[in-house]
């Protein structure tokens, strides 16, 4: 595709304005003047919708807003070129000088893709950026746009790699401005990262898969691999089970900062930045008291616990949801709150016959599940009990409405523990994990 097919006439300016929205309207009215169809409008209002979810400063120097609007009919590219620069949520700080504006068809995503990945192509050749920032006249600006297009054109998949490889470049250089501890690159959405990264790598690049992938990874240096639960999450999930993880596995701590690039799963392309202040986003559960997340915990075990509480939210047993409590490390102050409502099915056993990363074990585990109690299981994953009512005198922290006994006896025993405790609702399928007291994740029941 060539992207000047897709830019109407009259849809490039040269910004007077100096600030965000107002240069926003001033490119939306240049692009609505070339369309009578188009209402400045209604237009704006999409595009600062999508704005206030996540800013379209995507390189130096470089935005580009967009919004899918019903009933289009096609796609509309408009140019917006500023001498002076425009404050945006820049993560450099600094101000933006190229946009393009994208306006399209809300039943043709893929279609809004492959112009991404369009305008990222030609972006890439510096020489034809710095000649559209030295452009004095719309029509330079056209003949420059119109010159980089033809024979460089490429097929929906390799538009695909070419928009991942993009937002990993554009991760990267984001790092180096923020000083990142960390890159997490999700491969669950590119399955495949061959060519996403050069040959050196870099020791701060993190590659988050789930334990059920596999994932081709390049030949580089100095890449690591986090391994998260499950796939089935979407991309929110994904990345704050990413953080909770490394985390625990001491790959980033409190104060600092992460730039993670994600996609939606199995989409087969990366397609979101966010900057993360590791010790804003999870001061709850990560504070000078408390330094380990997961207490003594070991994190393949919170993730196999994690996997199997999963497994019950989506299937329940014999076709009826059912609620689950886990209540994982800290064994001899958790005991200490317990009481055995019916003979211990775990009693008796060897260590190495009740862990919980044992495969055999896992359909035992759901199947006593359905017994009212908790489960109590050490740090190191081995099962200590089942049907195990919880007591404590200490009040967990509020809990979100519409909680009931279940998780209010899971909040209550991390209140006055250092244990995690997870808890599957009968009701809704969601799964929660408590630590001191408070909630620090909610996850929606995937799908197989």
């Amino acid at each position: 595709m060539e992207l000047n097919e897709y830019i109407v006439p009259g849809g490039i300016a040269f910004l007077r304005e100096q600030t965000k929205e107002p240069a926003l309207r001033e490119l939306v009215d240049t692009v609505c003047s070339g369309n009578g169809k188009l209402d400045p409008g209604t237009v704006l209002a999409a595009v600062l919708e999508r704005e206030s979810t996540i800013s379209s400063w995507i390189a130096p120097g470089i935005a580009i807003p967009h919004a899918r609007l019903p009933d289009l009919g096609r796609f509309i590219v408009g140019v917006g070129l500023s001498k002076e620069g425009v404050e945006y949520d820049s993560v450099d700080g600094k101000p933006v000088h190229l946009f393009f504006l994208i306006l399209g068809d809300d039943r043709q995503p893929d279609r809004h893709i492959l112009l991404l990945a369009e305008i990222a192509r030609m972006l890439k050749e510096s020489t034809v950026l710095q000649r559209i920032l030295a452009a004095e006249t719309v029509g330079e600006i056209l003949e420059i746009i119109h010159g980089s297009g033809g024979e460089h054109q490429i097929e929906p998949e390799m538009t695909r790699d070419a928009l991942s490889r993009m937002m990993v470049n554009s991760a990267m250089t984001l790092s180096k401005e923020v000083r990142a501890r960390a890159i997490l690159i999700h491969a669950e959405a590119v399955g495949a990262i061959d060519g996403l990264l050069d040959a050196d790598g870099g020791d701060n690049i993190v590659i988050v898969r789930s334990g059920n992938s596999e994932i081709n990874h390049p030949a580089v240096e100095n890449v690591r691999t986090l391994v998260v639960p499950f796939a089935g999450l979407n991309r929110t999930q994904h990345v704050e089970l990413a953080l909770l993880f490394g985390i625990a596995e001491g790959l980033f701590e409190r104060g600092d900062t992460v730039v993670s690039v994600s996609g939606t799963p199995e989409s087969g392309y990366l397609d979101m930045l966010r900057v993360i202040d590791v010790g804003a986003e999870f001061a709850p559960y990560i504070s000078a008291e408390t330094p380990a997340v997961l207490g003594d915990v070991q994190p393949q075990i919170m993730e196999r616990v994690l996997q199997i509480a999963m497994d019950i939210a989506r299937e329940g047993r014999e076709g009826k949801p059912i609620g689950a409590i886990f209540v994982v490390g800290d064994y001899p102050n958790v005991i200490e709150h317990c009481q055995q409502m019916v003979i211990n099915p775990f009693r008796g056993y060897e260590d190495d016959e009740k862990s919980i990363i044992d495969p055999f074990l896992e359909e035992t585990v759901k199947e006593f599940a359905a017994i009212d109690g908790a489960f109590v299981i050490r740090g190191d994953g081995v099962v200590m009990a089942a049907g195990v009512y919880l007591k404590h005198s200490k009040a967990a922290a509020e809990l979100p409405s519409g909680f009931g006994a279940r998780h209010t006896a899971a909040a209550g025993i991390t209140a006055v523990t250092s244990a995690v405790s997870v808890v599957v609702s009968q009701s809704t399928g969601m799964v929660s994990v408590f630590r001191n007291g408070k909630r620090i994740l909610a996850l929606e029941k995937t799908r197989r």
